[in-house]
Protein backbone atom coordinates (compact mmCIF):
# COMPACT_ATOMS: atom_id res chain seq x y z
CA UNK A 1 0.00 0.00 0.00
CA UNK A 2 3.34 2.31 0.33
CA UNK A 3 4.31 1.72 -2.81
CA UNK A 4 0.85 2.29 -4.70
CA UNK A 5 0.69 5.73 -1.99
CA UNK A 6 4.06 6.45 -3.36
CA UNK A 7 2.84 5.98 -6.94
CA UNK A 8 0.11 8.41 -6.02
CA UNK A 9 2.52 10.82 -5.20
CA UNK A 10 4.51 10.31 -8.38
CA UNK A 11 1.36 10.89 -10.98
CA UNK A 12 -0.37 13.75 -8.81
CA UNK A 13 2.99 15.60 -9.15
CA UNK A 14 2.86 14.60 -13.10
CA UNK A 15 -0.52 15.24 -14.12
CA UNK A 16 -2.34 16.76 -11.08
CA UNK A 17 -5.97 16.70 -10.32
CA UNK A 18 -5.90 14.69 -14.15
CA UNK A 19 -4.59 11.79 -12.37
CA UNK A 20 -5.66 8.37 -12.60
CA UNK A 21 -5.27 4.68 -11.21
CA UNK A 22 -3.33 3.78 -14.39
CA UNK A 23 -1.05 6.99 -14.09
CA UNK A 24 -0.10 5.64 -10.36
CA UNK A 25 0.71 2.46 -11.94
CA UNK A 26 2.19 3.56 -14.64
CA UNK A 27 4.21 6.21 -12.61
CA UNK A 28 5.82 3.13 -10.45
CA UNK A 29 6.87 1.17 -13.23
CA UNK A 30 8.63 4.52 -14.59
CA UNK A 31 10.37 4.84 -11.40
CA UNK A 32 11.27 1.25 -10.72
CA UNK A 33 13.20 0.81 -14.34
CA UNK A 34 14.46 4.01 -13.82
CA UNK A 35 16.15 3.45 -10.49
CA UNK A 36 17.11 -0.48 -11.44
CA UNK A 37 19.26 1.38 -14.65
CA UNK A 38 20.75 3.99 -12.57
CA UNK A 39 22.40 1.33 -10.03
CA UNK A 40 26.09 0.74 -10.63
CA UNK A 41 26.93 -2.40 -11.48
CA UNK A 42 28.61 -3.64 -8.08
CA UNK A 43 24.92 -2.94 -6.54
CA UNK A 44 23.32 -4.70 -9.44
CA UNK A 45 25.43 -7.69 -10.27
CA UNK A 46 23.59 -9.86 -8.28
CA UNK A 47 20.06 -8.64 -10.66
CA UNK A 48 21.36 -9.21 -14.13
CA UNK A 49 23.86 -11.36 -15.83
CA UNK A 50 26.72 -10.25 -18.40
CA UNK A 51 29.34 -8.02 -18.86
CA UNK A 52 30.10 -5.50 -16.11
CA UNK A 53 31.97 -2.35 -16.10
CA UNK A 54 35.07 -2.63 -14.26
CA UNK A 55 35.83 1.32 -14.75
CA UNK A 56 39.54 2.38 -15.15
CA UNK A 57 40.75 -0.30 -13.27
CA UNK A 58 39.81 -3.22 -15.21
CA UNK A 59 41.20 -6.79 -14.21
CA UNK A 60 44.06 -7.70 -16.64
CA UNK A 61 44.99 -3.92 -17.35
CA UNK A 62 49.00 -3.66 -15.64
CA UNK A 63 50.15 -1.02 -13.15
CA UNK A 64 51.92 0.70 -15.98
CA UNK A 65 48.77 1.23 -17.57
CA UNK A 66 46.69 2.80 -15.23
CA UNK A 67 49.77 5.07 -14.49
CA UNK A 68 49.89 5.87 -18.24
CA UNK A 69 45.74 6.47 -18.26
CA UNK A 70 46.21 8.62 -14.94
CA UNK A 71 49.27 10.50 -16.86
CA UNK A 72 46.64 11.29 -20.24
CA UNK A 73 43.89 12.63 -17.89
CA UNK A 74 46.39 14.76 -16.30
CA UNK A 75 48.02 16.44 -19.21
CA UNK A 76 43.96 16.52 -20.47
CA UNK A 77 43.28 18.78 -17.48
CA UNK A 78 41.22 16.57 -15.84
CA UNK A 79 41.20 15.89 -12.04
CA UNK A 80 41.92 12.91 -10.66
CA UNK A 81 39.07 10.69 -9.97
CA UNK A 82 36.99 13.14 -12.13
CA UNK A 83 33.61 11.86 -13.45
CA UNK A 84 29.85 10.88 -13.38
CA UNK A 85 28.62 11.30 -9.81
CA UNK A 86 28.21 8.30 -7.73
CA UNK A 87 24.54 6.86 -7.47
CA UNK A 88 23.56 5.39 -4.43
CA UNK A 89 19.88 4.18 -4.29
CA UNK A 90 18.17 4.24 -0.98
CA UNK A 91 17.31 0.69 0.38
CA UNK A 92 13.45 1.48 0.25
CA UNK A 93 13.79 2.76 -3.59
CA UNK A 94 15.57 -0.36 -4.79
CA UNK A 95 13.03 -2.37 -2.87
CA UNK A 96 10.14 -0.84 -4.31
CA UNK A 97 11.00 -0.95 -7.50
CA UNK A 98 12.21 -4.34 -7.39
CA UNK A 99 8.78 -5.22 -5.83
CA UNK A 100 6.78 -3.36 -9.08
CA UNK A 101 9.02 -5.39 -11.91
CA UNK A 102 7.86 -8.62 -10.05
CA UNK A 103 4.21 -7.10 -10.63
CA UNK A 104 5.05 -7.98 -14.15
CA UNK A 105 4.85 -11.13 -13.97
CA UNK A 106 1.05 -10.83 -13.67
CA UNK A 107 1.51 -10.12 -17.67
CA UNK A 108 2.32 -13.72 -18.34
CA UNK A 109 -1.59 -14.29 -19.15
CA UNK A 110 -1.25 -12.17 -21.99
CA UNK A 111 -0.96 -13.52 -25.76
CA UNK A 112 3.00 -12.65 -25.91
CA UNK A 113 3.55 -12.12 -22.11
CA UNK A 114 7.30 -11.72 -23.09
CA UNK A 115 7.11 -9.23 -26.01
CA UNK A 116 4.40 -7.59 -23.62
CA UNK A 117 7.30 -7.32 -20.78
CA UNK A 118 10.15 -6.01 -22.90
CA UNK A 119 8.08 -3.71 -24.80
CA UNK A 120 6.56 -1.81 -21.68
CA UNK A 121 10.14 -1.86 -19.61
CA UNK A 122 11.45 -0.43 -22.59
CA UNK A 123 8.29 2.11 -22.86
CA UNK A 124 8.91 3.34 -19.46
CA UNK A 125 12.59 3.52 -20.28
CA UNK A 126 13.01 5.93 -22.91
CA UNK A 127 9.41 6.15 -24.33
CA UNK A 128 10.95 5.67 -27.92
CA UNK A 129 8.36 4.30 -30.28
CA UNK A 130 9.87 3.22 -32.41
CA UNK A 131 12.12 0.47 -30.80
CA UNK A 132 8.94 -0.89 -28.75
CA UNK A 133 6.85 -1.41 -31.75
CA UNK A 134 10.01 -3.66 -33.36
CA UNK A 135 9.35 -5.51 -29.70
CA UNK A 136 6.17 -5.49 -29.47
CA UNK A 137 4.63 -5.65 -32.89
CA UNK A 138 7.03 -6.27 -36.25
CA UNK A 139 4.67 -7.15 -38.01
CA UNK A 140 2.67 -4.25 -37.59
CA UNK A 141 2.51 -0.78 -38.77
CA UNK A 142 3.96 2.04 -35.96
CA UNK A 143 1.25 3.47 -34.48
CA UNK A 144 0.60 5.35 -31.46
CA UNK A 145 -2.45 3.33 -30.53
CA UNK A 146 0.19 0.35 -30.14
CA UNK A 147 2.12 2.24 -27.42
CA UNK A 148 -1.66 2.93 -25.62
CA UNK A 149 -2.02 -0.79 -26.12
CA UNK A 150 0.76 -1.65 -24.42
CA UNK A 151 0.01 0.72 -21.50
CA UNK A 152 -3.27 -0.45 -21.08
CA UNK A 153 -2.74 -3.98 -21.23
CA UNK A 154 0.20 -3.77 -18.70
CA UNK A 155 -1.69 -1.62 -16.12
CA UNK A 156 -4.85 -3.91 -16.79
CA UNK A 157 -2.88 -7.16 -16.11
CA UNK A 158 -1.25 -5.39 -13.54
CA UNK A 159 -4.42 -3.69 -11.55
CA UNK A 160 -6.00 -7.29 -12.12
CA UNK A 161 -3.12 -9.24 -10.42
CA UNK A 162 -3.26 -6.28 -7.51
CA UNK A 163 -6.97 -7.32 -7.24
CA UNK A 164 -6.60 -11.21 -7.59
CA UNK A 165 -3.44 -11.64 -5.60
CA UNK A 166 -3.47 -9.13 -2.57
CA UNK A 167 -6.87 -7.68 -2.54
CA UNK A 168 -6.10 -4.19 -3.68
CA UNK A 169 -8.85 -2.50 -5.59
CA UNK A 170 -8.84 0.82 -6.68
CA UNK A 171 -10.72 3.73 -4.32
CA UNK A 172 -11.60 6.83 -4.11
CA UNK A 173 -9.58 9.98 -6.70
CA UNK A 174 -6.12 7.66 -6.76
CA UNK A 175 -6.26 5.86 -3.52
CA UNK A 176 -6.30 2.01 -3.09
CA UNK A 177 -7.75 0.38 -0.89
CA UNK A 178 -7.61 -3.61 0.73
CA UNK A 179 -10.16 -5.97 0.44
CA UNK A 180 -10.66 -8.89 2.78
CA UNK A 181 -11.59 -11.91 0.07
Amino acid sequence: MGWLTHGGELAFGLKGDRASHSDVIWQLIVEAVEVIDKTPDQERRWLTSGQRSGGWNMVGMSRAELILIEKIRLLSAMKPFDGNAKYAPQRDDTDRALGVLAWLRWCKTARLPHRLVKAAVQLARSGDGEIVHKIYCPNRKPDRRNIHEIKTRTIGFVLSGLKKDLGIVPGDGITFKEVHQ
